[in-house]
């Protein structure tokens, strides 16, 4: 980040370099202004199928329609349809996320974008996901403004030169309104191949900074371009003054007041716009309008004289299509005539659900790569010298040369580390690798199949205890009385001995060793170290027994990042770039996660082979608490033993499961002195 000294004289300059003479101050008018806004599409270019409860028929209630939801055809036409001369388009980024940007790289996203000519664009971090020179290419193809906000480059960057505009005016029926760009800078240096080269201002004094610098112009009318996130903005919205609306992204909130949306099954997280009072006591409003070009946003202002918001209302339009499908004895099919005409009944009665119409001239971009997209699906990327097994969990072995598992889970960990620079370890549930790779050619369809869940690639920042206890957690899930056997992980630059059904207070993963990505060499997981491991989203949330993962986002939110990269494309990548359409080898002694594998119960009585917990030798009788929202060790040791400088008794006795001081989370089982 750079010096704050720097801020107030170097910052100024590059503004005025970036718009020319200032504005000179006027009179504001009252007026009228509409912002319509999409965010986050990540390379979805085409509608998705979606189950929606549409309630078509008064005899049922819930029944769901099936049909073809979003796409940038549909948003295009929304687009055309509510522009109109008090109006500005803006767009969060970002791209990366489908098959059309693993292809393309973002030719085909800037040709669509292009045709939808946004009045600004504020990139996301995914735009850096091929660093700076790629994105200094795309930049140079787009027709639309691109708010560079708090990046700064440095000389030395390719994107010197290109991404330097903080904000832009716009002149909208003579009133002059600010555009600031904002990005949140830990997720975009972490989350991305951007360089050093690249510097940052910090994203709150940056909006203070650069809302002084264009009231200085006579402007009183401020929009917030953000790539912050939902939460961060509101934060943001509290800790600014004079910023009357703030356009979203990042983390693809849908956001509806009619509850409507809800009523449909959709994820709504807050209220459109959502209201924050700002450091004056003002209202500040934002808005967000979901993710992967399933909406588009509209709310109406209107501003007094003096630039006040004296109303600000809106909603998210969500525009569907066909087919229409309904389910009949668990098959879905096409609906009947007078069923199709309730169901259109049922969607014009919806405020936010529109019928989609297709803009042809985005359609026209689309076909051809869509086309190449559906050619290169039977395409052979790669091949397979041996069919690598998916057996779930695996039998019992002492001597590598006798491995087994599922190779398959290990290769697709594999593809997941190769994907994200960034990450030190990858960790997958072996359930969700749904194939064999069979000895021989591989395709793209064949990646899909593997891989052909709705899941994202999501990164957690945990330490080397929780990986421990995660491994623990998914070991135990896949042979509990659940028999969830898909749980169980197979890991990436991770390597670890394994006991089945292990005892209480036995780890089921132990010896366990950390590769460098560097070096390449093995050395033991560091307890305390804080690691990146990357993962599904649907391990992520702590599903499939990997309840670790979610402690962990619930002691601190912030360590999870979710990168909205679809599932299989890091393994379609591994194939097409890593290997260059070569051969998948079965993962070697060195690299396969589990070292060896024995029956807990067989080996009950050679205890010094895996941790044992202290607390099992513990007395029974030993007081135990369990912790609560808002707890640290200081409170607790000042709760129950009246001295909170006792709280590093309370530490030693829990050392198993208390990695470090400050990671306690609620409903915690500690023992006290």
């Amino acid at each position: 980040m750079l010096k704050k000294n720097w801020l107030g004289i170097g910052l100024a300059a590059v503004l005025v370099a970036s718009l020319g003479s200032p504005i000179a101050a006027r009179a504001s008018e009252s007026m009228d202004l509409t912002i319509l806004h999409i965010n986050d599409h990540h390379s979805h270019l085409d509608p998705q199928t979606f189950d929606l409860s549409l309630n078509y028929d008064d005899t049922q209630e819930g029944e769901k329609v099936r049909l073809q939801l979003g796409g940038m055809p549909y948003i295009s036409s929304l687009i055309h349809e509510h522009r109109n001369d008090h109006s500005l388009l803006l767009q969060s980024g970002e791209l990366n996320g489908t098959l059309y940007y693993s292809l393309f790289k973002g030719e085909t996203d800037m040709k669509v974008v292009n045709a939808l000519q946004p009045d600004a664009y504020m990139v996301g971090n995914h735009e850096f996901d091929e660093g700076d020179q790629h994105f200094a290419d795309l930049y140079k193809t787009a027709t639309f403004p691109i708010l560079a906000g708090n990046i700064t480059p440095t000389e030395q960057s390719p994107l010197y030169g290109h991404l330097d505009k903080p904000y832009l005016i716009k002149e909208v029926n003579g009133e002059h309104i600010a555009i600031i760009g904002v990005i949140k800078i830990e997720k975009t240096k972490e989350s991305s191949l951007i360089s050093d080269d690249v510097e940052f201002i910090d994203e709150i004094e940056f909006v203070k900074s650069t809302v002084e610098e264009v009231k200085r112009q006579g402007i009183n009318k401020i929009i917030v371009l953000s790539h912050l996130g939902y939460d961060f903005d509101q934060l943001l919205a509290a800790e600014t003054s004079d910023v009357d609306l703030i356009v979203g992204g990042d983390t693809h909130n849908l956001l509806d007041s009619s509850g409507e949306a809800t009523a449909l099954g959709l994820p709504v997280t807050g209220e459109y716009p959502t209201v924050v009072q700002n450091a004056d006591g003002k209202d500040t409003y934002i808005v967000q309008a979901w993710e992967y070009a399933k909406a588009l946003g509209k709310i109406d202002l209107k501003f007094d004289a003096q630039g006040e918001i004296i109303s600000a209302t809106g909603k998210p339009f969500i525009p569907v299509g066909e087919p229409y499908q309904i389910n009949e004895n668990g098959q879905w099919v096409d609906a009947n005539k007078t069923t199709l005409a309730k169901i259109k009944e049922a969607i014009n009665n919806n405020s936010v659900l529109v019928e989609g119409q297709i803009d042809q001239a985005i359609e026209e971009i689309i076909t051809p790569y869509r086309d190449e997209v559906k050619a290169e699906m039977e395409t052979v990327i790669g091949s397979i010298k041996e069919t690598l097994s998916n057996e779930r969990i695996p039998k019992p072995f002492a001597d590598s040369k006798d491995a087994n598992g599922s190779f398959a889970a290990q290769v697709v960990a594999d593809s997941f580390l190769y994907g994200l620079p960034h990450a030190d370890v990858a960790i997958q549930n072996a359930g969700g690798v749904r194939a064999n790779f069979m000895q021989g050619d591989f395709t793209m369809a064949d990646a899909y199949t593997m891989l052909p869940f709705s899941n994202t690639i999501t990164t957690l920042k945990i330490t080397g205890g929780e990986i421990r206890d995660v491994l623990d957690d998914a070991i135990r899930y896949s042979q509990g009385i659940t028999q969830s056997t898909g749980a169980f992980p197979y890991s990436s630059h991770l390597r670890y001995d394994v006991y089945l059904n292990a005892g209480e207070g036995v780890k089921s993963a132990y010896n366990i060793e950390v590769k460098d990505r560097k070096t390449g060499k093995w050395s033991p997981l560091d307890m305390d170290k804080t690691y990146v491991v990357v993962t599904n989203s649907f391990t992520a949330l702590g599903k499939d027994g990997y309840t670790t993962f979610e402690k962990a986002i619930q002691r601190d939110p912030e360590v999870k990042v979710e990168t909205y990269i679809q599932y299989a494309v890091p393994l379609v990548e591994l194939f097409t770039e890593q290997l260059n359409s070569g051969e998948v080898v079965k993962p070697g002694v060195d690299s396969y996660s589990l070292k060896s594998v024995k029956e807990w119960r067989a080996e009950s009585s050679k205890a010094d082979e895996a941790p044992v917990n202290e607390s099992i030798k513990e007395n029974r009788a030993v007081k135990s608490y369990t912790v609560v929202e808002g707890d640290n060790l200081f409170r607790i040791a000042k709760k129950t033993l009246n001295d909170g400088g006792r709280w590093r008794e309370i530490y030693e006795l829990n050392k198993d499961k208390i990695t470090t001081p400050n990671m306690i989370y609620p409903e915690q089982v500690i023992v006290l002195p």
